[in-house]
């Protein structure tokens, strides 16, 4: 077993890799900064493993997947670009650009559970995770304050073929 000193203890290389994969996940803390996401890790009925992509984002992690494109409205409003997409397969790269002044996030949603989530980004900042998706109806959203009940989500329909 490897270990490490950080910050004064030690800790194993299991351990600083766990805590290296909540911050490159954005698990530091919820949309307000305080306590872990809600329903952070919930794998929801149909979704499969979420992971992160940098940036701007390396597309080789879902080299045959399709690419969902989502971007916050630029002019500040409670709203994404769309609020509808389809894709077919059991894989999807979700990209998330922020063009708005306010801080955002998004959040894939299945039966009421959380299947995929960006952290909160600002201006000109892009997040994208790959997540595996079983056939169905998903809803995304914004999970910051009312930014969801203002009408910032949206469908994203998974088909089988």
């Amino acid at each position: 077993m490897t270990t490490s000193t950080v910050c004064g203890k030690v800790i194993t290389s299991a351990a600083l890799c766990a805590a290296v994969a909540l911050v490159a996940n954005g698990c530091a803390g919820s949309p307000d900064g305080v306590g872990p996401h809600p329903g952070h890790g919930a794998s929801g009925s149909g979704g499969g493993p979420t992971s992160p992509v940098g940036g701007q984002g390396d597309d080789a992690a879902a080299a045959d997947a399709p690419v969902f494109r989502l971007a916050a409205q630029p002019d500040g409003s409670h709203a994404f670009d769309h609020n509808r997409h389809t894709a077919s397969g059991d894989k999807i790269l979700l990209r998330f650009q922020n063009d708005s002044g306010i801080p955002h996030d998004m959040v894939l949603e299945r039966d009421g559970r959380i299947v995929g989530r960006t952290p909160v980004i600002t201006r000109g900042e892009t997040r994208a995770l790959v997540t595996g998706l079983t056939p169905g109806r998903y809803t995304f959203f914004c999970s910051i304050g009312g930014h969801r009940s203002d009408g910032m989500g949206g469908v994203l329909e998974m088909t089988g073929d």
